[in-house]
């Protein structure tokens, strides 16, 4: 009975972490979609990640140290992510959400803005912490 009704709580605490992985993948594509049309701002990145924490809309407390937005260009001559806060993807500051070290990255149109997301979860039977797991997903869209 004790190994049947483990199993049974473990089942029910499946349906919260799915709901809230399901929540990630919509902020993630809402903060590409944000990312994609900020072209041309000063800083693109910031917008994109507080849009994805809204998005969240209380299925999560996501921070933004878990959201990183990046830029990938599909020429064939830069295949060099273009991570926000640096000038070219391998150097200059890391970003940092609402910070003075972010600055527009070289994308152009039809280049590829991708908002990813890893957010650490807590598993938990009986109020006991069983497992912390990372819920991972990215979307991505065409800078217009």
């Amino acid at each position: 009975m004790p190994l049947l009704l483990l199993l049974v709580t473990a089942i029910l605490q499946f349906a919260p972490m799915y709901s809230t992985y399901s929540a990630l993948v919509d902020a993630a594509r809402s903060g590409a979609r944000e990312l994609a049309i900020g072209r041309g701002l000063s800083d693109p990145c910031d917008p994109a990640v507080q849009q994805t924490i809204t998005s969240m809309d209380g299925a999560s407390t996501l921070q933004s140290k878990y959201v990183t937005p990046s830029f990938t260009s599909m020429s064939t001559s830069n295949t060099i992510p273009d991570f926000c806060g640096s000038t070219n993807g391998t150097t200059g500051c890391p970003y940092t959400f609402d910070s003075t070290c972010n600055t527009k990255g070289n994308e152009n149109q039809g280049d590829e803005a991708t908002v990813s997301i890893s957010e650490p979860y807590t598993l938990s039977v009986f109020g006991m912490k069983v497992v912390t797991i990372n819920l991972s997903t990215s979307s991505s869209n065409a800078i217009e």
